[in-house]
């Protein structure tokens, strides 16, 4: 007869069992990570393949951006290369910095992301949705980077003059030429270009792309009989012609805004005008001669406008939604220093007090800056000034 086993005997090999449960179990918490950044990462190739590596940016930028989570910094304010230092523009929840020779992007906690030689000192950057378009009115080259990396570059006949991108990653330049005053060129998120406008008469003074990059708005003036003039043209990318031609007299327009709601923002040197997508005006907004002086715009295309009131002893600012519609009008004593518009916060410098106000005018806070501020921006809320020589967070 076989021999019983004995209950000691038979709890030994049950520890024995919890053993290798509890061991297969740390072994697998150990390789959880690295199993779901191969699945994660294999399906980004396979993204990129399908897509294009710009549409699939956002993405990679997050995984790549996971680092900087174990590494400690200084955190803001950061001090700037202020002999270099030419500008800083929000990108993705973070500061993008343009000095003469480089980029650098960076996050909400002041870590360096990527840097990116440049060419020219004179820079310029354009941004939306995470990306950023750079070009200068002295290279024929503009290139598109994520917060992470460099995605890709065209190369044009002649200098760019003004830039645009669209959400998915696409952008348009205009440029000049021997035989026309500008040429409008809009290229898809793999870099092809997909329409070309020749502008013969007037100077394409900005554009502005759709979210999806299949409509451009465009701003271009000319001079006729001593007057200015500025025709706005809305065009489909798939047509040579254009959907709407409106011309206005004794107005320049230095600023398109395509919005997220199909809107077309045109902020001028006298008047701002909200157009539908066929060009019919929906409101109009007029202001003294050369008084504008500030336009900001965020991704929806949430404008927002100030000029002089009063021969420069107040300034009126007024907010239009992405749908085209007036949000608020707010006039405060004296010039800003400088203005930021991001979402539904408006920030306004004057010396070393930043006030910001609320999508409908109201004043949320009061912000007291430790010197005088030479720049304001919003990144995800947040405030940001330029200032001593440094990017303060507020």
């Amino acid at each position: 007869m076989a021999e019983k086993k004995t209950s000691k005997e038979k709890k030994i090999i049950n520890l024995n069992k919890i053993r290798n449960v509890i061991t297969f179990k740390k072994v697998f918490r150990w390789l959880k990570i690295p199993l779901v950044i191969l699945v994660v990462a294999a399906a980004l190739f396979l993204s990129a393949r399908l897509m294009g590596n710009v549409a699939v940016s956002n993405i990679t930028d997050s995984i790549r951006q996971v680092k900087t989570i174990f590494i400690k910094n200084n955190g803001y304010p950061y001090s700037l290369e202020t002999l270099s230092f030419r500008n800083v523009v929000p990108v993705g929840g973070g500061p993008l910095v343009i000095y003469d020779n480089s980029s650098l992007v960076m996050n909400a906690a002041a870590d360096e992301i990527f840097s990116m030689s440049l060419d020219y000192a004179d820079s310029k950057a354009v941004t939306r949705n995470g990306r950023a378009l750079i070009y200068s009115p002295s290279s024929n080259e503009v290139i598109l980077q994520s917060k992470t990396e460099k995605l890709g570059s065209v190369t044009e006949q002649n200098p760019v003059t003004v830039a645009a991108l669209a959400e998915n990653g696409g952008f348009a330049t205009s440029h000049a030429a021997d035989e026309n005053q500008s040429i409008l060129s809009v290229y898809n998120n793999r870099f092809k270009k997909i329409f070309q406008w020749n502008c013969s008469q007037e100077f394409i003074t900005d554009i502005s792309l759709s979210s999806n990059g299949k409509k451009v708005a465009v701003a271009a003036s000319g001079v006729k009989d001593a007057e200015i003039y500025t025709r706005i043209l809305i065009f489909d990318v798939g047509s040579s012609e254009p959907v709407a031609d409106v011309k206005y007299n004794g107005t320049m327009f230095l600023r398109v805004i395509y919005t997220a709601s199909n809107r077309i923002i045109a902020v001028g040197d006298n008047k701002t005008v909200v157009h539908n997508k066929k060009g019919e005006v929906l409101d109009e907004l007029v202001y003294s001669e050369d008084s504008l002086i500030a336009v900001c715009a965020d991704d929806s295309g949430n404008t927002t406008v100030c000029y002089e009131e009063f021969g420069g002893s107040k300034t009126g600012i007024v907010r239009y939604s992405g749908g085209g519609k007036k949000t608020c009008s707010i006039v405060i004593d004296g010039l800003p220093d400088c203005v930021a518009a991001h979402a539904g916060r408006i920030a306004v410098a004057s010396g070393n007090k930043i006030t910001v106000y609320s999508s409908k005018g109201n004043e949320i806070k009061v912000v007291e800056t430790k010197n005088s501020v030479a720049k304001v921006f919003i990144c995800s809320g947040t405030v940001y000034t330029v200032e001593g020589g440094a990017i303060h967070k507020y």
